[in-house]
């Protein structure tokens, strides 16, 4: 019964009727309930006796319920001290692994950077075990950074400057997708922009280089015509009949006699330049008849179209003057089949007049675009310069 008292339990250091005495008290027995003998306890109700054995009986349901705890705690206890000596078996062996990895790498890398320097020392020699793999390294960065920096458009020119032993086959690759690049580019476009292109292929063959102004009509569109159908009279376009318009322009002639500017309408058919004035035709040069296009170096818009000084149908040759003359004259260019035709001069210009008389304009430059006769007779002409040679 040691249990059912705190001071008895689990052991008790004193006398054995000392800890009986302890035991009673603790249960509250009274005086004439209980009599201690030498070796046993006389207990004379038996509701004393009977109370004794209740408490007795609560009290192994709590001294089994410590008992459990206690071996379940022993037992995780001892099953951690088991998963701990297991996790740094294997902590300790992973850390192993990895150190070991680790050496393995650093030796690499040592024999990598061993390997490098010693094919720089021989980079120029002709390829063996000793310089081989910085030349596979040179090759592998060169391809890298050009996979990286390919031109975008057929107008980028740039290209990442190859090793000396990559030389040929960078030109080879720079060939290559160049080609690539204007193929993927001819696929995309439209047949409206290949003919604006086509046109533009052929002003510059004719002006590139060679006309100032060439280079302010590059960014410029052609445009099919720049007079749209209420422009030109109706009586014109009778006059015309069957034959297609393929451009129409409003130009200055300037006459022969005296130079006076008068405004016409300059009119490009299948067949012939027509130039009118309001209702009429004043003057229809066959194609075939056309012996060239003359007009200056400058950034003036005058030219002149030449025709044979033997053709009575003819008045002489015609001097117009165009805003647009790059765009006219590369239309009439591709009209007249005459791209070879386009004769551009410096200085002056000869061209006959009526009665086979020759006239003369002189190009000279100056801060101001100006159209004049000179007193010597001649059609002088200022331009400005807008751009420098």
């Amino acid at each position: 019964y040691k249990s059912l008292c705190p001071d008895t339990w689990p052991n008790w250091e004193g006398k054995l009727v000392d800890g009986v005495s302890t035991l009673v008290k603790h249960l509250g027995y009274k005086p004439e309930e209980y009599k201690l003998g030498r070796s046993k306890i006389f207990i004379r109700f038996p509701k004393t006796l009977f109370a004794t054995e209740d408490a007795l009986e609560t009290r192994k349901h709590s001294l089994a319920t410590k008992l459990q705890a206690g071996w379940r705690g022993y037992s995780r206890w001892n099953k951690y001290q088991k998963l701990r000596a297991s996790a740094i078996a294997i902590q300790a062996w992973w850390r192993g692994i990895l150190a070991r990895r680790r050496a393995q790498r650093r030796r690499k890398a040592a024999d990598t950077i061993r390997r490098f320097i010693r094919g720089f020392i021989y980079r120029h020699e002709e390829r063996c075990p000793e310089n081989e793999y910085f030349l596979d390294y040179v090759r592998y960065s060169f391809l890298m950074s050009l996979h990286k920096n390919l031109p975008k458009s057929v107008l980028d020119k740039s290209w990442p400057t190859p090793p000396a032993a990559l030389t040929e086959a960078s030109e080879r690759l720079r060939r290559m997708c160049m080609q690539n690049m204007v193929w993927s580019y001819c696929k995309k476009i439209s047949p409206e922009w290949k003919h604006q292109m086509e046109q533009k292929m052929i002003a510059s063959e004719i002006f590139k280089d060679k006309k100032d102004n060439y280079l302010q009509s590059v960014p410029k569109l052609f445009v099919n015509t720049r007079l749209d159908g209420e422009d030109i009279n109706p009586k014109v376009v009778q006059a015309l009949g069957s034959e297609k318009m393929k451009y129409a322009v409003p130009v200055t002639k300037y006459d022969r006699k005296g130079y006076k500017p008068r405004s016409r309408q300059l009119l490009l058919t299948s067949n012939s330049a027509i130039i009118a004035e309001e209702g009429k035709l004043k003057q229809c040069i066959n194609y075939g008849a056309l012996k060239g296009v003359s007009v200056s170096s400058l950034s003036d818009g005058l030219f002149v179209l030449h025709v044979p000084a033997d053709d009575n149908k003819q008045k002489g040759d015609v001097v117009l003057q165009s805003d647009h003359v790059i765009e006219t004259l590369t239309k009439i260019a591709i009209c007249a089949d005459k791209i070879n035709s386009i004769n551009i001069n410096q200085g002056s210009i000869k061209f006959m007049g009526g009665n086979g008389k020759e006239g003369i304009i002189d190009f000279t430059l100056g801060s101001q675009l100006l159209v004049a006769k000179a007193k010597n007779g001649h059609l002088s002409v200022t331009a400005p310069r807008l751009n420098s040679r």
